[in-house]
């Protein structure tokens, strides 16, 4: 008989990770207003909303978000066990070249690899830790996990968005206790400011909340720059000033009371981080296990809601 509890779960998740329902109809192939049907008849199934619509994109109920993490366990599980059996009968072999933003892959991508060379013996990983966005087909990379980028589909290219960078403000202890707690985005800003230069000259900005959508914020003057996350980091864990940062980036460190979390109800969505491969080569064994090593990735996105909720 056909359990009607897995009806409509891949077009749910499609609008999670697409964040809308024309991209999700894209990705599966259906039009939007089908799509839009789809979850419509899950959250009457389901008796609750899963969606607050709005004009920018889809944003996840508390609802939604513990139902999306339950679909993508299962999920998980399932492509887990059907791995299982394939790799039984083709344990991947061979060399897979593989591109990682620097910070991020060393963070967060590094250990899910190094789990993945423990579990294949005969798969080899050559990784290229960069911040440039690298060409496929010209630096002969299999895998490229990349933090934003606006570059064009390719067809030849297949393509995952794990979801957007939530970006949050953070300061040392040491410097809460020197200068006080900010409690308001005007007192944030007039903080010491430890700012990231890109290589190209260019300043990033602060995102700051409006009441329709997020908004850049240059400061008048930084305390200190850098051009490399890891060093902004390092400066404000040593109490030189307040930054926005990723929350991956800072998830241990707060956890440790190595820094603080400020205005922890203000999470705002940064750079998108997408997953693309040679899509020819998706069926081959060693690109499909160093795939499913990666699928954890759709989970730092929620890590830090889950955090301000717990």
């Amino acid at each position: 008989m056909h359990d009607q509890r897995f009806k409509n779960i891949h077009q749910f998740i499609a609008c999670v990770q697409t964040g809308s329902f024309t991209e999700a109809g894209k990705r599966l192939h259906l039009s939007p207003s089908a799509i839009s049907k789809a979850i419509q008849a899950l959250e009457q199934r389901l008796a609750c909303r899963l969606f607050e619509r709005t004009t920018r994109k889809l944003q996840l109920t508390d609802a939604g978000n513990a139902y999306y993490a339950t679909c993508l366990q299962i999920l998980r599980q399932l492509t887990e066990a059907e791995t299982a059996l394939q790799l039984s009968q083709d344990l991947p072999t061979g060399k897979v070249a593989i591109a990682l933003p620097e910070t991020f892959g060393k963070v967060v991508v590094l250990p899910l690899l190094c789990a993945l060379t423990q579990r294949f013996p005969e798969l080899t990983l050559s990784l290229h830790l960069s911040d440039k966005l690298l060409d496929l087909e010209q630096e002969k990379i299999d895998i490229a996990v990349r933090i934003g980028g606006e570059i064009p589909f390719d067809s030849n290219e297949g393509f995952q968005l794990f979801g957007y960078e939530k970006m949050v403000f953070c300061a040392s202890p040491g410097y809460i206790a020197e200068h006080g707690l900010p409690t308001t985005l005007t007192t944030l800003c007039a903080q010491h400011i430890v700012g990231y230069q890109a290589q190209n000259g260019k300043m990033k900005p602060w995102l700051i909340p409006t009441h329709q959508y997020p908004q850049s914020w240059h400061p008048a003057q930084y305390r200190l720059t850098a051009d490399n996350t890891e060093a902004q980091l390092i400066a404000v864990c040593h109490g030189v000033g307040v930054a926005q940062l990723p929350y991956w980036l800072i998830r241990e460190k707060v956890e440790r009371g190595e820094l603080v979390w400020l205005l922890p109800d203000i999470q705002l969505d940064g750079l998108p981080l997408t997953l693309r491969y040679k899509a020819k080569q998706q069926s081959s064994p060693k690109i499909q296990a160093v795939l499913n090593a990666l699928h954890p990735l759709s989970e730092v996105n929620s890590r830090a809601a889950l955090n301000a909720e717990g």
